[in-house]
């Protein structure tokens, strides 16, 4: 999967594209499964659900009618965009309302029961999108020409076939891990006191996207105030710490790494945090197996939850081309949790969090975390440590 650099000729935008046409039919044909199994006739991925739409095209703007009864979908694009997933697309311009409803009608759909991909937050997809991500303008003008069709939900078939990764995806998040990594290294070499800190942003950026890393803003943490952009006119302090929330993104898998760092030798008082930090990490990596349900998850958040004075707090999150799994804290609901279950093949971002009694020592760490038969397993490989750059 060589890293090919962006297209410069007018406004044309290099979009990562090298799954194989076999992965495109595992998705294509579980998506199909699970949709008629639902009873849908069709799985209808409108303007705006963006990320289901790549998931089953790999076209930067696409939507997509994918009958359940065999046939090949319709794949609506942007213009001049095709690919070997989707060599013949329909492609528009501005207009997107009378193409969909045109396609939903060309694929016999005047009548059926059609499944609307991100209309609402699912269970382990667009989570954190309860009123969904569909372009409502849109979707209702398709609505409106389709008046004897049934449209509901079916964000939940998109999103649990996503859940479950194929072998090319888990290669391409080891990839996106390993860029990661590299970021946190580089944080590492460059952080010292004196620097400008948007300087050492930018260039934490800069070796990610050599590496063929999609553009995706990552984080870091100063003396307690997060930046998600370079922090401008910020230098670096003796004995501060820096929180670095290290994103890449490889295939569309997106992998966070998170590590911290003090300019400084660390204090005696941040040790216990540390420590219990990588025991509440450790023992809830252990729960990471396939059947383990996920309520056990937010249970063992709570169990560990006080202990000698110091709050813990757990963070997991299902992880693929977005939220591709329920997010669990100890804020959680458990009715959000009923029936959901860690599986072989997912994909999770596990950081829990400590802090000290005072309230004025946080500690996180942790990163990509895959489920496999055995158990976890850590796809970075970095020590679990806090790290002095004194």
């Amino acid at each position: 999967m060589a890293y090919k650099p962006p297209a410069r000729a007018g406004a044309t935008v290099y979009v990562w594209a090298d799954y194989s046409t076999a992965e495109r039919d595992r998705r294509w044909n579980a998506v199909k499964e699970a949709g008629k199994k639902a009873g849908f006739d069709c799985i209808f991925v409108p303007l705006g659900d963006g990320v289901d739409a790549r998931y089953l095209t790999q076209l930067r703007c696409s939507s997509v009618i994918m009958p359940t009864d065999g046939r090949a979908p319709i794949i609506i694009a942007d213009r001049s965009s095709k690919n070997t997933w989707a060599p013949e697309p329909w492609q528009v311009g501005r207009e997107w309302n009378e193409p969909m409803a045109e396609a939903l009608i060309e694929c016999g759909m005047e009548r059926a029961h059609i499944g609307v991909a991100g209309l609402k937050g699912g269970r382990v997809s667009h989570v954190t999108s309860m009123d969904g991500v569909v372009n409502h303008g849109a979707f209702s003008a398709v609505v409106k020409r389709l008046p004897n069709a049934k449209f509901e939900d079916a964000t939940d078939v998109v999103g649990f076939v996503r859940y479950i990764k194929g072998d090319e995806e888990i290669a391409a998040m080891r990839k996106a891990t390993a860029i990661a990594e590299s970021g946190i290294d580089e944080l590492k070499k460059i952080a010292r006191i004196g620097a400008d800190a948007a300087q050492v942003y930018a260039d934490v950026m800069a070796s990610m996207m050599e590496q063929g890393n999609e553009y995706f803003p990552f984080a870091l943490t100063i003396d307690g105030k997060r930046y998600a952009d370079p922090p401008i006119g910020v230098r670096l302090q003796k004995n501060i710490f820096i929180g670095g929330e290290v994103i890449s993104v490889w295939g569309t898998q997106i992998a966070a790494e998170y590590q911290g760092f003090l300019l400084g030798e660390i204090p005696d008082a941040w040790k216990p945090v540390a420590a219990r930090q990588k025991e509440v990490y450790d023992a809830g990596l252990k729960l990471l197996r396939p059947g383990t349900p996920c309520a056990e998850l937010l249970a063992f958040g709570k169990s560990v939850e006080k202990k000698d004075g110091l709050t813990a707090n757990i963070f997991l999150a299902g992880r693929g081309a977005g939220d591709d799994g329920p997010v669990i804290d100890t804020s959680t609901s458990v009715d959000k949790l009923k029936g959901l279950t860690i599986e072989k093949n997912t994909l999770w971002l596990w950081r829990p969090s400590v802090k000290s009694t005072d309230g004025k020592v946080q500690l996180a760490w942790g990163g990509t975390v895959l489920v496999t038969d055995k158990g976890a397993e850590r796809l970075s490989k970095r020590d679990h440590k806090l790290i002095s750059v004194a």
